[in-house]
């Protein structure tokens, strides 16, 4: 069965013009742990091994508000490397990076550990642009003690790639910009730098199955977002005192309680019985 019989067109053109560097596809691409050891190994300028990818990975941090990472990865040696992809420049960026670095430090940290033993974290944020517009296809931002120019380390690693600057001019610059290629030109594969990828990327483009996938999970994500939609405007309705709760809840055919943990993990304030609301207090 073809993807037109299954979807409408606008799904399928949709489909047709994803590249990886587009979340729904970067998803799908990630379900491989070969293809995300591939990726993080020339983006890191050495070999690692990765023992487990979660895509589309969602953490809370303490009070209760959840992050969705398009690509956490467990590497042998215990270190956790989250993969993000960003298209559109509408974001500040570093703060978000620093933000999620943060949540995973916290959820990857076992309780009690000493601070020495606290989950190290490595965040490759991968964007179209040039985040910092200094012509570089990569970026390593180091912590640096400002009165002796010394780069310290806290296991913290911070990593920018884009794939608007092409530089060839060594070995981590050419395999970056390589890599990039993949990443844009939905038409481009290199099976013989990046067999991996190029394997996984050409199922997603040009296979019936791989169009199947791909609509399959835009139509996902559209219902995903339509429904966040909803629940945004309901959870305002009831902090703000206009819509009723458990009218709210069963619109969306959500317990009160699990209505009202929803609005605390978007950060919305649930209204107590006197009248008054908060933020993280359960009734």
């Amino acid at each position: 069965m073809s993807a037109k019989s299954r979807f409408s067109d606008a799904t399928v053109a949709t489909a047709k013009q994803l590249v990886p560097i587009d979340d729904i596809m970067f998803q799908k691409i990630c379900e491989s742990k070969s293809t995300c050891q591939e990726i993080i190994s020339t983006i890191l300028g050495q070999e690692i091994k990765v023992l487990e990818v979660i895509p589309q990975d969602s953490v809370e941090n303490l009070q209760g508000r959840s992050v969705r990472l398009d690509c956490l990865c467990r590497l042998k040696d215990g270190v956790y490397v989250n993969v993000e992809v960003q298209k559109p420049n509408n974001d500040d960026h570093e703060a978000r990076v620093r933000y999620n670095a943060s949540i995973i430090t916290a959820n990857k940290t076992p309780k009690s550990v000493k601070f020495k033993d606290v989950a190290q974290v490595i965040v490759i944020y991968i964007t179209k642009f040039d985040i910092f517009n200094s012509g570089f296809p990569i970026y390593h931002v180091d912590r640096v003690v400002r009165e002796t120019g010394k780069i310290r380390t806290d296991g913290f690693t911070e990593i920018y790639v884009n794939a608007f600057v092409k530089k060839y001019d060594d070995e981590l610059n050419t395999n970056v910009s390589d890599l990039m290629d993949l990443f844009t030109d939905r038409k481009k594969l290199n099976p013989e730098k990046f067999p991996e990828f190029s394997r996984r990327k050409n199922t997603f483009v040009n296979t019936k199955r791989g169009e199947i996938e791909m609509c399959e999970l835009f139509e996902k994500f559209a219902k995903e977002r339509e429904r966040e939609v909803v629940l945004n405007l309901l959870f305002k309705g009831v902090q703000d005192g206009g819509v009723k709760i458990a009218y709210a809840a069963r619109q969306v055919n959500l317990s009160l309680n699990e209505f009202k943990d929803q609005m605390r993990l978007r950060g919305f304030t649930v209204p107590q019985r006197n009248g008054r609301s908060t933020a993280n207090n359960r009734k």
